[in-house]
């Protein structure tokens, strides 16, 4: 071969280049040319989209399976009173030792007492005002011959009942506790 023809030939490092530069370029107006909406879920390896791949407000309530998002996912403070529906928790829903008695609110005691005649039984209820809740009571003798019969809410109030085994008039004492809403 002269040298005349030799510089008219190229090098395998000029046709290596030129296919990688060929493939770069094809593979870019391949990409360029997918149709929206036709990636799939099969097509997506699992653990592979990160938040920052997903537009704002593209995944939806809808979008989001029953049990997909649990504790572990959610952000300290993420969920306020804002964002939960009236009522739409019960006790079970709610942590051991989460809530504090601070975090209750105003809870104010009512006391009711009666008299109970000697060798009778008698009954006396403290009920909660309008714009509180009862949320637990009890009574009280005022001697120890004086013995409960019942305990236990009644309404928004608590009911007290015990016998008076004793040959005088005794006083019993019902009392509730009301969280102020």
């Amino acid at each position: 071969m002269t040298k005349k023809t030799r510089s008219y030939r190229p090098s395998p490092a000029l046709i290596i280049s030129c296919v990688a530069v060929f493939l770069a370029l094809t593979g870019s107006a391949l990409a360029a040319g997918i149709a929206r909406n036709s990636v799939r879920s099969a097509q997506i390896a699992d653990g592979t989209v990160r938040i920052v791949d997903l537009h704002d407000g593209s995944v939806t309530t809808p979008k989001i399976g029953l049990t997909a998002v649990g504790n572990e996912q959610l952000a300290d403070n993420a969920v306020t009173s804002a964002k939960v529906a009236d009522q739409s928790l019960s006790g079970a829903d709610i942590a051991p030792d989460s809530i504090r008695a601070t975090q209750l609110g105003t809870i104010t005691q009512r006391n009711i007492t009666t008299t109970i005649k000697a060798n009778s039984t008698g009954s006396v209820s403290a009920d909660c005002e309008p714009g509180e809740q009862i949320i637990s009571g009890g009574g009280q003798p005022s001697v120890f011959s004086v013995e409960m019969v019942t305990s236990r809410p009644s309404g928004n109030g608590w009911l007290y009942q015990a016998k008076n085994g004793s040959a005088t008039d005794q006083t019993i004492t019902a009392f509730a506790l009301c969280l102020v809403q």
